[in-house]
């Protein structure tokens, strides 16, 4: 049985991505942020506004963060996180790959994932100990367990030395396993791995705001989340792998440092 503010989470994600989708055609305003292909549109900052007013009238007691806040984020013991536009880029360019995300975390950790799709009438959610759905049927992670078979989704990295440092494992990967994909949208692909069309999700230079509601979906639908290096996901985490579980990091052994470089 799902709880009030996954409930509430989930009407609140439906009407925010309604809102997302019917300014496709009047974006308005996009704005760069830490470079020039980091933007922001305002239907960005419209539907924060919206997805904060509203879980801030049905949960008071919480607080609500996102990505356009403006400000760091320091507490996580009760506390909603969103990512209004997730795939920004795709959604001014009118790709379908964008996804309202919203993620509650109770002491530290991710316990309710949302994620809506409204241009795929996809809603994923997720609750801790009550399993993972996909518009309301439960989803798990694929069986494959072999690397010739398995469709591995990343995000590519815009700076070069994150490419300096993701070229050697990228080669790795697209070799060894059936293709290697980038949706463009990090919360989707997350959500992927959870529902069985891709078996592993990783990248590097993540923010915890893209993948909290995935990270939570992929933890219900059994699947297994570390960082890079094999360490357990936090929200301080700068990398992120997510599996099915069956394939593992062994796959890129040895082309790893023993630590991420404080320029990642």
């Amino acid at each position: 049985m799902i709880t009030k503010r996954t409930q509430r989470a989930l009407e609140i994600a439906r009407e925010a991505g309604k809102l997302a989708f019917s300014r496709r055609h009047s974006i308005g305003k996009i704005e760069t942020k830490s470079s020039l292909v980091d933007v922001v549109t305002e239907v960005d900052k419209e539907t924060q506004h919206f997805i904060t007013r509203e879980l801030s009238r049905s949960f008071p007691a919480d607080l609500v963060w996102g990505e356009e806040s403006g400000y760091p984020l320091e507490d996580f013991s009760s506390t909603w996180v969103i990512d209004p536009i997730d795939g920004t880029n795709n959604y001014i360019h009118g790709l379908p790959f964008y996804a309202v995300s919203l993620a509650y975390f109770r002491d530290g950790k991710p316990s309710i994932g949302v994620i809506y799709a409204p241009v795929l009438e996809e809603l994923f959610f997720a609750e801790e100990g009550q399993g993972a759905f996909l518009n309301g049927k439960p989803i798990r992670v694929s069986p494959v367990n072999a690397w010739h078979q398995a469709i591995v989704g990343t995000g590519f990295p815009h700076e070069e030395e994150h490419w300096k440092f993701m070229e050697p494992l990228y080669a790795r990967l697209s070799t060894s396993c059936q293709a290697l994909r980038s949706m463009g949208s990090a919360a989707l692909g997350v959500a992927y791995v959870a529902c069985g069309r891709f078996e592993v999700y990783v990248q590097l230079g993540i923010s915890f705001y893209d993948v909290a509601a995935g990270i939570c979906l992929a933890q219900e639908a059994k699947g297994t989340i570390s960082d890079l290096w094999g360490k357990e996901w936090t929200f301080a985490s700068r990398s992120l792998w997510v599996t099915n579980g069956v394939l593992d990091l062994g796959i890129v052994k040895g082309l790893l440092p023993e630590e991420i470089p404080a320029r990642c």
